[in-house]
């Protein structure tokens, strides 16, 4: 029962999310919804942040298996198609759950979060990283982008790989990898605060130029553009 309860609150506590933001998600009006008193739900949540925490978490399990999904569906041996499919699962999840991407992908710096958020927002990128991997070693030796001797962005690239627990072929495709992961991660955040749609952008075309982009930079075949659309 206790477990239900638990699943119950981050479920109410994430309604209150997507429907009124973050600001309205308090004790009190997780309570309220659920019908207990604030101190019933500090039995369960010791404090606001662990309930943020909580919900953080699950939005990030959610995530992680909608790419995870995603990229199952494409052959394990098409290594470019399934870096395409889950960049762009990245995105419409972001686009359709903005205010659950931009809390636990955006709003909190890396040194106050906790443990457990930490490692579900590294989960995702890890979980793209490994692809990348495989994508290079698969193509990284055609890639025509001057990747090689990158003096600023290397150390960088090499806290990045370890930070998500991940193994890169070499330094140029760990310099690689942070590039392109900071580009389309940059652009589903713009997209997930509706920026491009001030310019008329509604169907992710600045996306899918930078997409199109990197995947020239890295040599993938043309038709991994075409992976499950």
């Amino acid at each position: 029962m206790r477990d239900a309860t638990l699943r119950e609150l981050i479920a109410v506590s994430r309604e209150i999310l997507t429907s009124q933001g973050v600001e309205a998600l308090t004790i009190r009006a997780v309570a309220r919804e659920m019908g207990m008193t604030p101190p019933g739900v500090y039995r369960y949540f010791d404090s606001h942040r662990a309930l943020l925490d909580a919900v953080i978490v699950a939005i990030l399990d959610e995530l992680t298996e909608h790419i995870s999904a995603r990229v199952g569906e494409v052959d394990e041996t098409d290594t470019a198609g399934r870096l395409v499919v889950a960049s762009r699962a990245l995105r419409c999840w972001g686009v359709e759950h903005p205010r659950e991407f931009h809390l636990s992908l955006v709003v909190s710096p890396p040194e106050e979060e906790s443990q457990a958020v930490g490692q579900a927002r590294r989960q995702v990128g890890k979980l793209f990283g490994e692809i990348f991997a495989e994508v290079w070693r698969d193509h990284g030796s055609a890639s025509p982008a001057p990747w090689p001797g990158e003096p600023r962005i290397e150390p960088l690239a090499e806290r990045l790989v370890r930070m998500l627990e991940i193994v890169m072929p070499s330094a140029p495709a760990a310099v690689a990898f942070t590039r392109c992961w900071t580009r389309l991660y940059g652009m589903v955040c713009l997209e997930s605060l509706g920026l491009p749609r001030v310019i008329g952008d509604e169907t992710g075309e600045l996306f899918e130029a930078e997409l199109a982009d990197l995947a020239r930079m890295l040599g993938l075949p043309e038709a991994a553009l075409s992976t499950g659309r």
